[in-house]
């Protein structure tokens, strides 16, 4: 079903202007959250302002709506179920920036460099989901049913990774309070925008109404 209407988008004047956007949006939160990590993670300079990113990514989630809007208004009975998988696939960009300026923010309250074996782990992750964001993408961009099963298949292993980070620091006597904290939230973080990456995959294995669920054998 994503193949037909991966067609019809690239046919129709508007919906092929939304989907160009929605793929800009992707590659804004890739570099968004990558230079959030750096920051946190390698104490990289904040040359740039994470707030004025999330408002290019902002401008580009109300961008795609607009024109959604008007191609429906112009044809109501047409492309519906595809205009509310647009939709539904912004709001998952615009959660991956949020996230990202939340990575920006920790990094703030701690400042000091990070590591440990925790963070080791955590890094290991990171990798993995700077892999999970070019698999999304590219599973959108060409409308690869295997990629993106490959995606969901990949974040429900980054998934119990980062359970298992939180669990063995909840039972970890010795590390310090502040690194707990951190640790924590960072293995939260990663573990939510491999979930909204995971939910943009969906939409090229699921029909609708099953966006963000393992796909039906």
């Amino acid at each position: 079903m994503f193949r037909e209407f991966f067609q019809i988008w690239k046919k129709t004047g508007l919906l092929s202007e939304a989907v160009k956007e929605v793929e800009e949006m992707l590659l804004v939160a890739k570099n968004m959250f990558g230079f959030s990590l750096r920051v946190l993670m390698d104490k990289e300079k904040e040359k740039k302002d994470i707030y004025q990113i999330d408002q290019q990514l902002n401008k580009l989630q109300i961008s795609v709506r607009r024109k959604i809007l008007e191609h429906l208004s112009l044809s109501p009975q047409q492309d519906v179920t595809s205009c509310l998988i647009l939709i539904t696939i912004v709001i998952d960009v615009e959660r991956i920036g949020d996230y990202s300026k939340n990575l920006i923010e920790l990094s703030h309250k701690y400042p000091r460099r990070l590591e440990g074996k925790y963070i080791e782990r955590i890094r290991g992750i990171e990798k993995e989901i700077a892999e999970l964001f070019d698999e999304t993408i590219n599973a959108f961009k060409n409308a690869d049913i295997q990629l993106g099963k490959n995606a969901m298949e990949r974040h429900a292993r980054l998934a119990l990774l980062c359970e298992k980070i939180v669990e063995d620091l909840v039972e970890d006597a010795r590390i310090s309070t502040k690194m707990g904290i951190v640790c924590a939230l960072l293995a939260r973080y990663l573990k939510r925008v491999s979930a909204h990456l995971k939910n943009i995959a969906s939409s090229v294995v699921n029909p609708f109404h099953r966006l963000g669920y393992k796909p039906k054998n």
